[in-house]
């Protein structure tokens, strides 16, 4: 997949087929624009297919009701599912608030129709974009009308009756409720860093974790205990995850991810851990010794194993 990082570098290729959104998640609803997409780039024989997201997030600059967010996908995780998916071009926006005031109108014709060169746009049934979210799919009808261009809606997506959202994800991540999570993602929710530097405890009570650290503007699900798949490279290993402040060792608030390979031997600092999170097991619990907090690590093992059957 082709990644063009700026509006202003790309190149106009006619014929193109492309959607717009911020695709924070990529979860199934996403998937079912994006599937669209290249099947009818594919039917109708366009010449690319594009997708024009943003980094930053459009809430991170413009943080309405004064409160910012969390993404569920990083640029770099959103652009390593986007080329999986068999998308034939990014194209990512610098979003500022400068860019958020573009009237939808000049933005459609001058950015899309002639630098980009759309001829077909596929849009989600919430679709909103440009300056006070003018760009609904009302307005957007007539422009595509008015520019020749051939708009594409695609249904609500729904599982259960339920359509499914970024925010409802949110939501069910600070839950722990990563099992339907992964339901709507179409995957397991992945938490992604390099492998830092800790106290080395773990090596005292015989399980030797890894403490990754997460890119800060990634949303880290609740606190607690979790049993998932960890990607080290190209290997894969079952794992057992803590999240939380470690409240048995410290009264610090800082929030830490902790991964426990099992079966793993070697040297992991300063490697990238993907770490996929299938269930949630317990809450995080401050025991009162540090025989106690072993004991039911070695219970969480047990567990985390039996969940591999």
């Amino acid at each position: 997949m082709k990644i063009t990082r700026g509006i202003e570098n790309a190149e106009l290729v006619t014929n193109t087929i492309a959607t717009l959104g911020s695709y924070d998640g990529i979860h199934l609803g996403h998937r079912a624009i994006l599937d669209t997409l290249i099947r009818e780039k594919n039917d109708r024989g366009y010449n690319r297919s594009v997708v024009l997201t943003f980094d930053p997030h459009p809430q991170e600059i413009l943080k309405r009701n004064n409160s910012s967010i969390e993404l569920l996908t990083t640029i770099d995780e959103r652009l390593r599912l986007l080329a999986e998916i068999g998308i034939d071009e990014t194209i990512i926006i610098k979003f500022s608030f400068e860019f958020s005031q573009t009237p939808y109108s000049d933005f459609f014709t001058n950015t899309l129709v002639k630098k980009i060169g759309i001829v077909a746009m596929v849009v989600g049934d919430n679709h909103a974009f440009g300056k006070n979210r003018e760009g609904d799919i009302a307005h957007l009808e007539l422009l595509a009308r008015t520019s020749g261009v051939d708009l594409i809606e695609t249904p609500p997506y729904l599982i259960d009756g339920v359509h499914i959202s970024s925010t409802k994800i949110r939501h069910l991540l600070e839950q722990g409720k990563v099992h339907q999570v992964a339901e709507y993602l179409g995957r397991k929710y992945e938490v992604s860093g390099i492998v830092v530097e800790g106290d080395k405890l773990g090596r005292v009570l015989g399980y030797p974790t890894a403490n990754i650290r997460p890119p800060s503007n990634k949303l880290i699900p609740c606190n607690g205990v979790y049993a998932g798949k960890v990607l080290v490279g190209k290997e894969v290993y079952i794992g057992a995850i803590s999240i939380g402040t470690r409240p048995t060792i410290t009264d610090s608030k800082e929030r830490v991810v902790e991964v426990l390979l099992l079966d793993y031997t070697g040297d992991l600092y300063g490697k990238e851990l993907r770490v996929q999170l299938s269930h949630y097991l317990r809450e995080q619990i401050a025991f009162p010794t540090l025989e106690a907090l072993q004991s039911q690590m070695g219970i969480d093992i047990e567990r985390v194993r039996a969940l591999k059957r």
